[in-house]
């Protein structure tokens, strides 16, 4: 249970597979042709986009239908540059869809996650900070941004000191929507990491039992497998108390 780098990515990962797919099913995330299909197209996709910026960007004056393909361009070359992991040049093309009118949640969800992967790279408490004010515009923008209230609980948990904040935020959302299941598995690594391990065991012998219910599949294959070796850590751990 990598209790930093994971859950961010998987945070970052959730919103990169939506962006490009427009798909809200997140059970196929992980599916391992789907991200290589993905990763092998990323380049050309890159390389078209910029091309299309720069085009727009050549006209002089720019009307309001340029204006708006400007910043749905810059707002894709992003989600892009986030799936590469190239922070610096997603933080640099947001700035760019910003700058030309983009101010849907997502936006500034994006951001954030720029921020926090950047910062957890390079160790820096300011970029944590930016992600922090990032994750709550996105929040403010739509309230039930379930991707944006678990990426700033991890965040306030592990980055900004406020775990109290951070079990209060997943405990409503996982309550709200059980079948956000990375959260569930969040809500229940914070409990056990403050020292409350039969609310963990709670949290994920529950998890389990409805994991059991769902169809197989790779992600979900995943998740069991992870789920009862959580459970078996933990009963081994409170046995030997």
């Amino acid at each position: 249970m990598d209790k930093k780098r994971n859950v961010i990515l998987f945070a970052l990962l959730l919103i990169v597979f939506i962006a490009i797919l427009g798909i809200n099913s997140f059970f196929n995330l992980f599916h391992c042709n789907l991200r290589k299909e993905l990763k092998g197209k990323s380049d050309t996709q890159i390389h078209e986009i910029r091309e299309k910026i720069a085009e727009l960007e050549k006209e002089p004056v720019k009307d309001v239908t340029t204006v708006g393909r400007l910043a749905r361009q810059y707002l894709l070359l992003s989600t892009l540059y986030l799936d590469k992991k190239m922070w610096d040049m997603a933080i640099d093309a947001l700035q760019n869809a910003l700058k030309y009118g983009e101010s849907g949640p997502a936006v500034f969800y994006q951001m954030a996650l720029a921020y926090a992967n950047r910062g957890y790279d390079m160790d820096n408490d300011d970029d944590f900070r930016t992600a922090e004010g990032y994750y709550r515009k996105a929040i403010e923008k739509h309230p039930k941004y379930d991707d944006a209230l678990y990426g700033l609980s991890i965040l306030l948990f592990y980055h900004r000191n406020g775990q109290d904040e951070a079990m209060t935020i997943i405990a409503e959302l996982t309550d709200r929507n059980p079948k956000f299941y990375p959260a569930r598995f969040a809500r229940g690594r914070f409990l056990y990491e403050t020292g409350n391990m039969e609310g963990a065991l709670r949290i994920y012998e529950k998890l389990n039992e409805d994991l059991s219910s769902l169809p197989a599949s790779g992600i979900i294959n995943e998740y069991r497998e992870q789920c009862r070796s959580n459970i078996t850590q933990i009963m081994s751990e409170m046995s030997g108390r």
